[in-house]
């Protein structure tokens, strides 16, 4: 009988193909996703450098995710 695999392949995979997406590919994902995190970055950087806009959608994904948001749909 084989062993079972303490670690889920999809799952791994999945998770190491997120985590080795960059900072740009993910700001660039979220604003390809909803208009008016589009329109929101596009000012933020137009007030600030555009490393700074970055920062600030990935600090807000970060608070979001660490449940500061809405729930998950399903």
């Amino acid at each position: 009988m084989p062993a079972t695999p303490t670690v889920n392949p999809t799952k791994a995979a999945l998770e190491a193909a997120v985590l080795d997406l960059t900072d740009a590919q993910i700001v660039d994902a979220l604003r390809k996703v909803d208009p008016v995190v589009r329109g929101a970055y596009k000012d933020r950087e137009a007030y600030t450098w555009p490393r700074e806009a970055q920062r600030t959608v990935l600090d807000a994904l970060a608070r979001r995710l660490s449940g500061g948001g809405a729930p998950a749909s399903g």
